[in-house]
């Protein structure tokens, strides 16, 4: 295992996840933050169990099938509600449905065919999202796909393809898209790319071994290039913005609908940076999410330190522990001049 320290990339074999390895992980594979209660459970634990245990839970599987909503452009009118895709996140927990299957079923889906109408567009985006193949390059196999898919046999990435459906089974199966999922799942996570030596030899083992997707993730999430993105942090998309400031300022990630109409919003704008302000604000004011009253407090620097930790993962420094506790004590509405500050800073959008 290596861990390393946030500001010097000291490696530390021994050490434990502190609150910013906590907030990373839990962003990168739940899209939130850790729940109170997580926080408590695995915070000072052991990077390996942390991740053995949020690999069993069904709610990282599911983040992981809305990754791939989003990735294949299935959103807003075109997302799939209701329908078998529902039990994906349940049987991928459950090890009855692999990684790739799961692309598989999606590629099927009804969703994907209405995003994707008619047969040169079906084919076009199954031979580039599925397995990353350039399709200028790759006419011929475009030709003879887009013919499979209006119901003519042929050989279809090496493959007898004759209808619409086994042009994505064809194209799930093939080696190339398990090489190109590893590539841009390893991406997603450590914002960075895979090396190409890297990609081969991991796509080849999870082409080998279907089951083998959660494993490479774990390595991926435990390697030197996972700890520097830890350490210098990564922008938060929006819908993982709107589900991040709920559950720090409220304690509970908000419904699919607040967080898909908030996120269509921000979304539609060129600086989500002010509305992003405004909605810091309309829950610092609301029931349930309010901050806590300046003559309430306590220890106002126990509370900024562990404000600090819960929304930047890192302590204040002297003088910010100093100035914002004064802050703090100063007037009752202080906590919540604190509060909507780190939640307006660029280290907050970048955790």
């Amino acid at each position: 295992m290596r861990l390393y320290h946030r500001s010097e990339l000291e490696l530390d074999p021994a050490a434990a996840i502190d609150d910013r390895w906590l907030r990373a992980l839990c962003i990168d594979l739940l899209g939130r933050p850790p729940l109170t209660s997580e926080r408590e459970r695995w915070l000072g634990k052991p990077l390996g169990d942390v991740l053995d245990d949020l690999w069993g839970l069904e709610m990282t599987w599911a983040h992981w099938l809305e990754e791939q909503l989003y990735y294949f452009m299935l959103i807003d009118q075109f997302r799939p509600v209701g329908t078998s895709l529902d039990e994906l996140p349940g049987r991928l927990q459950k090890g009855t449905l692999t990684a790739g299957e799961a692309l598989h079923r999606i590629g099927l889906s009804t969703s994907f065919d209405l995003r994707n109408p008619g047969a040169d567009t079906f084919v076009t985006v199954v031979m580039e999202q599925f397995c990353g193949i350039e399709v200028q390059s790759s006419r011929r196999e475009l030709e003879i796909g887009k013919g499979a898919y209006d119901g003519r046999a042929g050989v279809f990435m090496g493959s007898r393809a004759k209808s619409q459906s086994d042009v994505v089974e064809v194209a799930a199966g093939h080696k190339d898209a398990a090489r190109f999922l590893v590539g841009r799942e390893y991406e997603r996570l450590t914002r960075a790319p895979m090396a190409k030596r890297d990609r081969a030899r991991a796509g080849k083992r999870l082409h080998r071994e279907p089951r083998a997707y959660s494993d490479l993730v774990k390595e991926w999430m435990s390697s030197e290039a996972y700890a520097e993105r830890v350490s210098r942090g990564a922008l938060m998309s929006n819908r993982t913005w709107v589900r991040a400031v709920h559950v720090d300022l409220g304690a509970a990630p908000p419904s699919g609908a607040t967080t898909e109409a908030l996120r269509s919003a921000l979304d539609g704008l060129g600086d989500p940076a002010p509305l992003r302000s405004t909605i810091a604000r309309m829950l610092l004011d609301a029931e349930g999410t309010r901050a806590p009253r300046g003559p309430d407090l306590e220890d106002a620097g126990a509370w900024v330190g562990d404000v600090f930790q819960r929304l930047l993962g890192r302590a204040p420094t002297e003088e910010e522990k100093a100035a914002f506790t004064r802050v703090a004590s100063g007037t009752g509405d202080g906590p919540t001049l604190v509060l909507y500050t780190l939640l307006s800073s660029s280290e907050y959008e970048s955790s």
